[in-house]
């Protein structure tokens, strides 16, 4: 299983490896990705650990649930969560008027490192910089510093309303 750590200590020394990743655009738009699914990563383990069970690690269940994230689904919530109040729909599904602080940094931070692996990997006029790798890896280590400092039933909330469908 992916280690988000291993994940985001690899981001880094991609972007930071001296002199090798001026030399090397690929490896500045690798340590970009990189860093997006450190964090991606951690927010799917979070979920399965707490709702199956660490100890289930090997089982069909453990894998459905990690694999029942969507991408795209996953950065709605987060844009909606990055609000100072919640539109009502969803301050009806979770039970809250606002997110905490810690929950708005971990969606602006999931939000943005979206946006830029897209960009690194997909975009071939982009041009992806030294600080651009940089930041994607200090993103990633606040994003899960964020998640590991979030309510648990807050992160469970909005974790189960990542896996639902939107029209409920």
């Amino acid at each position: 299983m992916l280690d988000p750590r291993e994940l985001l200590d690899l981001a880094t020394e991609l972007a930071t490896s001296s002199g090798s990743a001026v030399q090397n655009p690929a490896r500045r738009c690798r340590a970009v990705s990189t860093a997006y699914y450190a964090l991606f990563h951690a927010l799917l383990r979070r979920p399965a650990d707490e709702f199956v069970g660490r100890r289930h690690h090997g089982e069909a269940s453990y894998t459905l649930l990690y694999r029942g994230f969507a991408h795209a689904r996953m950065k709605q919530v987060c844009e909606e969560l990055d609000k100072p109040s919640l539109r009502p729909v969803y301050r009806d599904k979770l039970k809250r008027a606002a997110v905490s602080p810690a929950v708005r940094y971990l969606a602006t931070t999931f939000v943005e490192l979206q946006e830029a692996r897209h960009r690194a990997d997909y975009d071939p006029e982009a041009a992806t910089s030294d600080a651009d790798a940089a930041r994607a890896c200090l993103l990633a280590d606040f994003g899960m510093k964020s998640l590991a400092q979030a309510d648990p039933a807050e992160i469970r909330d909005i974790l189960a309303l990542m896996l639902m469908d939107q029209r409920r």
